[in-house]
């Protein structure tokens, strides 16, 4: 039998590794170098550095949440204030969460998109950064931004985005998209046709067999219970809350049609 350690002594040949892999952790790389090299305080490639209720009346969306989850609606009704995360609202027909995705090189991201199935309209520059409007190859519009370092927030006060799951036709195709565009990775989750998305903040899953593609937040709540009956008094719905291995959780809907998690950790 031959010694294992004998191939430590061989030349080392270099691999071509998978681009997928190799942006994701070039950006890793990069934060951690610009943080000293310590893990990443800020934003890395793929991550949600904004997040917006799509709903058909916005104000509407903005009285509902505000009711549920103690929001703070700016003067214009489109932003929540007073958290660490950036949060809006928007009135549209389609009723989901809007992402806009961090990215490191606008002209590579858009570029991705394009490859993979997807559609992006050219950069636009915004008071907040450079930002282009996307659409991924299930339907599902997104944005990519470009601006200054946003803070990783760690935190999970009432009201924020603990958690985020996409729907989605096709989780196959879907999983390639991101791969491609972000570097993501998927793990089997517990349910049929779930994956656990390896690389974002928030925390993110995907599950595939849905009719149509939206994307579902889970906000974290003090008191799960007394925020189940702010639902429902709101003239939404909401499952009654259960134990989970991770926290006490709730299904529910709103008073448009626009489903979401409640979460107490």
């Amino acid at each position: 039998m031959t010694d294992p350690f004998e191939d430590l002594l061989e030349p080392v040949v270099p691999v071509d590794p998978d681009p997928r892999f190799a942006a994701s952790l070039r950006a890793l790389l990069e934060a951690a170098l610009l943080s000293g090299g310590t893990m990443p305080a800020t934003a890395v490639q793929g991550d949600v550095v904004y997040a917006s209720v799509w709903s058909p009346d916005a104000t509407r969306a903005g009285a509902f949440y505000s009711s549920v989850l103690g929001w703070r609606i700016s003067a214009d009704g489109r932003s929540v204030v007073g958290l660490g995360q950036h949060l809006g609202l928007w009135s549209d027909p389609r009723r989901t969460t809007f992402l806009s995705h961090a990215v490191s090189d606008m002209d590579a991201a858009i570029a991705r998109v394009r490859a993979a199935g997807g559609s992006a309209e050219q950069a636009v520059q915004e008071p907040f950064g450079l930002s282009a409007m996307c659409v991924d190859n299930q339907g599902l519009p997104f944005a990519l931004h470009l601006g200054n370092p946003v803070p990783r927030a760690e935190s999970s006060a009432q009201g924020e985005i603990v958690y985020l799951t996409m729907f989605v036709r096709d989780s196959v195709s879907a999983r390639e998209f991101y791969g491609s565009v972000f570097g993501w990775t998927f793990t089997p989750g517990r349910v049929d046709d779930g994956w656990q998305v390896q690389g974002p903040h928030p925390m993110f899953g995907l599950q595939g067999g849905h009719p149509e593609a939206a994307v579902l937040p889970m906000y974290a709540v003090d008191d799960v219970h007394a925020a189940v009956s702010r639902v429902r008094a709101a003239g939404g719905t909401a499952t009654d809350p259960v134990q989970m291995p991770y926290g006490i959780t709730s299904d529910c809907v709103d008073d448009q049609g626009l489903r979401f998690y409640l979460g107490q950790f």
